[in-house]
């Protein structure tokens, strides 16, 4: 009798993270998931039941090894200083893949209501974080503005980043647009 194979689920959430990052999640077959991942069909369908499944895990994969860490940035540095160190990481080059969030968003029409409502709580609650930090800032005398309409508009620009950065690779671009990001809040 054939020894059953063991599969690394940490290892296996991460490649399948990285194609549906990559790929997008309509661009991704399961067919190309059991080769990526290198589970078997059976076994595939058996933890995660179907795409949606394996889609809903790879994302709170992403939350965990990714996403989790950029908001407590946010969380654990007070004002201006929080929110410089949120964007620092947008940094364009030709391997940039932009955000998984903001893909899923991008993608709504196809993924699963509960793989979507999970990423737009994500966004909710940087949201929420900016306009903390916002507050914070006006508190140290850092930021003049509205708090609230500042961080809808720093979401908004979280959002073109992810996205504009797959078509501009120069850094330089990048750093100009965080720098003056930066600049508006005063």
């Amino acid at each position: 009798m054939a020894r059953p194979v063991e599969y690394d689920l940490n290892d296996v959430l991460d490649k399948a993270m990285n194609i549906f990052w990559e790929k997008g999640y309509e661009a991704v077959s399961m067919a190309q998931l059991v080769e990526y991942t290198g589970m078997n069909r059976r076994t595939m369908y058996s933890l995660f039941k179907d795409k949606d499944g394996l889609y809903k895990d790879a994302l709170e994969n992403y939350y965990v090894k990714m996403s989790s860490h950029q908001l407590g940035v946010l969380k654990d540095n007070e004002g201006k200083k929080g929110i410089v160190m949120f964007f620092e990481p947008f940094s364009f080059s030709k391997d940039f893949k932009g955000c998984l969030y903001a893909n899923t968003i991008v993608s709504k029409q196809f993924v699963n209501i509960e793989s979507f409502e999970m990423v737009k709580k994500f966004y909710h609650e940087v949201r929420q974080q900016l306009e903390k930090n916002l507050e914070q800032a006006s508190k140290l005398g850092e930021f003049k503005g509205n708090a609230y309409a500042m961080s809808l508009t720093l979401m908004t620009i979280l959002q073109g980043l992810s996205i504009y950065g797959k078509l501009n690779t120069s850094k330089e671009d990048s750093d100009a647009i965080i720098k003056n990001i930066l600049e508006m809040i005063r």
